[in-house]
């Protein structure tokens, strides 16, 4: 009789040490589980902090470059130094320029494209513009917007590069839309947008080019004015 009851209490105290056991390892489960949802949410916060960060420091890196050397995204060609009258693009001048914008590696092949092909664009309709649609003294082109198109301005504040803030920054698989702007009143807003690849952030395109219009575009207001 002694033995049975050793035996039931031998067996209860097994049973119970095997709950507190199983409790226990469900509170250290529980636990870590929230340490990985907390790690979780620190790093997506940590990233989208280092991709502004890195925006930030690419925009200005890109506007600093655009201030230094002042390229023509889209030179004419004439027939001497002397002349007014504009035949089209001088390609060998953009070719320098665009292994220049290649060379400090900030833009995406799609952006070189898209800056391709509105050159091409101004091309075609010059050539078949009438010559007093080409005199670079009748006033600014058809083909200019009349702006600085990296900033879609024409009077801005002296090394405004270094006072570049971003702002509506959205990001979502490796792209990024936002604006800047220069001042914390916003008086002045730029769109951009730009990709992630291997990586590193590279600027996709500028809200300024999009103000060039298509060869049609540019037929029909050569038509209507004749």
């Amino acid at each position: 009789m002694k033995q049975k009851q050793i035996l039931i209490k031998s067996f209860f105290t097994v049973v119970f040490a095997l709950l507190v056991s199983c409790n226990d390892s469900k509170k250290e489960k529980t636990t870590i589980n929230d340490e990985i949802s907390l790690t979780e949410s620190e790093i997506t916060e940590n990233t989208n902090q280092k991709d502004s960060i890195e925006l930030s420091t690419l925009v200005k890196n890109v506007y600093k470059f655009h201030l230094e050397e002042n390229l023509d995204d889209f030179p004419y060609e004439y027939g001497n130094a002397l002349d007014t009258i504009f035949t089209g693009i001088n390609w060998d001048t953009y070719n320098e320029n665009i292994t220049k914008l290649k060379k400090i590696n900030y833009f995406t092949n799609t952006f070189f494209i898209s800056h391709q092909n509105i050159a091409n664009t101004i091309d075609t309709s010059i050539k078949k513009a009438d010559i007093k649609w080409r005199n670079i003294n009748n006033g600014i082109p058809l083909w200019s917007t009349g702006a600085d198109d990296w900033c879609g301005c024409q009077d801005y504040p002296d090394d405004y590069w270094n006072l570049l803030m971003i702002d509506d920054l959205k990001i979502s698989d490796n792209f990024a839309s936002f604006c800047w702007t220069w001042d914390r009143e916003r008086s002045h807003k730029y769109k951009m947008t730009a990709k992630k690849v291997d990586n590193k952030w590279f600027i996709d395109s500028m809200e300024g080019f999009n103000h060039f219009g298509t060869i049609e575009d540019y037929n029909t207001i050569l038509q209507e004015s004749n």
